[in-house]
């Protein structure tokens, strides 16, 4: 059975029906790129998870967690990573108007997995809450609309999340999430009742990863087979409030993120034209519904809503407190002060890969980014091949010594003007013999003004050997952070479509 077919039968794709043609076209694509990963991968990333659990078990002190068994995939998964790795993992079942089978099959999971078992009906318990809530919104109880429905969802989920806070506490342990990455994007889950401390498997795909890691750690197989629910009442399972399968979300995702980071500049309005969708009505559809799901809930995915103090960065002070201090050591991110943003890494990768086709070499030459396009560039797997070097002149006076910019220019230009981002773009040229595309970026990073430039006031140009220099202006808004992130993605790009171009 080729990866493909692997993948349309454990998605429950090849049961549910074809993929739509484009669909199917960029499914192929995305495989034969490596974004749905080979079974021998995947294996990896079920060792690494279970030695990161183990490592954060015996660095952070804690060794029980509590989860509820819903009877789906997810948890069943969740819980056997984290048994794996050496955990006490206590599964409960905690029906509320539920389907049997449901219940059924997450006894079923405790058994298989060796877990400790408790259950407790909640069903009363919600129904009270529901009628007592009913004072405010007579219609609460009884209404069959949507918005009322996912409300007494959102209830059933966070009177689950009361009773196992409340057995995590009595046990000293920890409760685990049980969400997926494509669940975290579609915002299909309830803020304060399906968010735990630790979640296993929220960085894995729910059409590919999860039943394959389910089943190759021991779930019983009438789990990762089952429809997906959430078991909430809200809906005819999971796809049917998707709007797509989780085999076409997982698809189309991956798209709309390779189309918008390589693309800084691109919008969501131009999104189906850049993506191709005319003629594919299915397509179409599942574009307009993930796009419609991305943008409702993007709120939940940066919950708190954290609004930066005006004058100090202090959530990065305490940050940093807590990584020094206390935060056990399989969390430690050497992020430091700036995290490079996905896109501008895809946009990296996109560049590296395209000079490796055709035997060019880059050199960057940096002020405001101050060596961040360089560093960014070396990150990317074999970039060795390809980045010739750096040249990082944040001083005026560098930019004369290494770069022959020469002074009167900079004295009476300032060092933000195009000439400048020209001039240092064609020194580092003539200065790396080796390297034959170069990109310079010069401009006022923030947060105040400089030489009577405006903060945000960037000049990006990109250098080939044998072409005319093309400079760019761009004006960014936001702080000094975000500014560098957007420089940082808009140079990537910009270099990438002159290679092209």
């Amino acid at each position: 059975m080729t990866l493909q077919d692997s993948i349309l039968d454990l998605s429950r794709q090849a049961r549910i029906g074809p993929l739509s043609p484009w669909l199917a076209r960029r499914f192929e694509e995305q495989v034969a790129r490596g974004l749905f990963l080979p079974e021998s991968e995947l294996d990896t990333v079920g060792t690494r998870l279970v030695a990161d659990l183990a490592a954060y078990r015996a660095q952070a002190g804690v060794g029980t967690a509590v989860l509820g068994m819903s009877g789906g995939v997810d948890s069943a998964l969740t819980a056997a990573l984290l048994k794996r790795a050496g955990w006490r993992v206590v599964g409960y079942t905690l029906p509320i108007e539920q389907a049997p089978e449901e219940t059924e099959r997450g006894v079923e999971a405790c058994r298989a997995l060796g877990l400790e078992h408790l259950h407790l009906d909640l069903s009363d318990q919600y129904r009270a809450l529901v009628a007592t809530l009913g004072g405010l919104d007579p219609d609460l109880p009884g209404a069959g609309d949507t918005a009322r429905r996912i409300r007494r969802g959102n209830l059933r989920a966070r009177l689950r999340m009361i009773t196992l806070y409340d057995q995590a506490h009595r046990f000293g342990g920890v409760v685990a999430s049980t969400d997926n990455l494509s669940e975290l994007g579609a915002g299909f889950w309830t803020l304060h009742g399906d968010v735990g401390d630790i979640a296993p498997v929220q960085s894995l795909l729910k059409s590919w990863e999860v039943p394959w890691m389910a089943r190759a750690y021991g779930v019983p197989e009438r789990t990762w087979r089952a429809t997906p629910t959430d078991g909430l009442g809200i809906d005819a399972g999971d796809e049917a409030q998707l709007g797509a399968s989780y085999l076409e979300w997982d698809v189309m995702v991956f798209a709309i993120m390779d189309a918008a980071f390589r693309d800084p500049d691109l919008t969501a309005d131009a999104l189906p034209e850049r993506l191709g969708l005319l003629g594919d009505e299915r397509a179409a559809l599942v574009h307009r519904n993930v796009m419609t799901r991305l943008g409702r809930t993007w709120f939940k995915r940066v919950n708190p809503i954290r609004l930066e103090h005006p004058i100090d960065d202090r959530f990065t002070a305490i940050d940093t407190l807590d990584a020094r201090f206390f935060r056990p050591a399989v969390l430690h991110s050497d992020a430091g002060w700036f995290t490079v943003p996905a896109d501008a890494t895809a946009l990296a990768c996109a560049l590296v890969e395209a000079c490796k086709a055709s035997g060019d070499r880059v050199v960057t030459a940096e002020s405001c980014t101050a060596g961040l396009i360089g560093s960014t560039l070396a990150a990317v797997p074999e970039s060795s091949d390809v980045v010739e070097g750096a040249f990082v002149t944040y001083r005026t006076e560098l930019k004369t010594d290494a770069l022959g910019v020469p002074a009167d220019l900079l004295d009476r230009l300032t060092p933000y003007h195009p000439e400048v981002a020209q001039r240092m773009a064609e020194g580092a040229l003539a200065r790396a013999p080796g390297a034959t595309l170069a990109l310079a970026v010069t401009g006022v990073g923030g947060p105040g003004p400089r030489c009577g430039k405006p903060p945000g006031l960037v000049y990006i140009a990109v250098a080939r050997r044998g072409a005319a220099v093309r400079v760019e202006e761009r004006r960014f808004e936001g702080t000094p952070k975000e500014v560098l992130a957007a420089t940082l993605r808009a140079a990537l790009a910009l270099a990438l479509d002159r290679f092209a171009g």
